[in-house]
């Protein structure tokens, strides 16, 4: 995978379109591509979300460790952990809108995830990052973790 994301959007789009994109194909070359570039602006949120800098500012959560978490088909798109204090936040990334309906399984599943994982002495915290949430107010009084693009507003301040 290219981490340059100019350079990955060049290679994945541009290049492999380029004799339509010169002939004026444009809309041809969107409509054959729009599927996956969902796909591919998902991928780029996910990665975005676990920027560092981008993570501690939206979350908060101080962290020694910060990446992915696999293993037999299970994942966990963000898995920070704080090794002194011996706290877990996992977080799942959908580049899609949610209900809240959705978003609570999703935070659900991830506490199925957690013993996956083997933080059982550890305090556990699950978040949900998405495109957008309904009613995300309501989940956040409810205790869970929840952002959405609203929310990356200030990040850059």
């Amino acid at each position: 995978m290219i981490n340059d994301n100019y350079f990955a959007f060049w290679f994945r789009y541009v290049l492999p379109n380029k004799v339509y994109l010169e002939a004026g194909l444009a809309e041809d070359v969107w409509e054959r591509s729009k599927d996956d570039f969902n796909i591919y602006l998902g991928l780029i949120f996910e990665k975005l979300v676990r920027n560092p800098e981008v993570f501690l500012r939206l979350t908060g959560f101080h962290f020694t460790k910060l990446g992915r978490w696999w293993r037999r088909g299970e994942e966990v798109n963000v898995l920070a952990l704080n090794e002194r204090e011996k706290k877990a936040l996992l977080i799942e990334v959908k580049w899609k809108e949610l209900s809240k309906r959705e978003a609570k399984g999703i935070l659900r599943d991830l506490g199925r995830k957690a013993e996956l994982v083997g933080l059982d002495s550890w305090k556990r915290f699950y978040g949900v990052v998405a495109k957008k949430i309904d009613d995300m107010e309501e989940l956040r009084e409810e205790g869970w973790l929840a952002w959405d693009l609203r929310d990356f507003e200030g990040l850059a301040h």
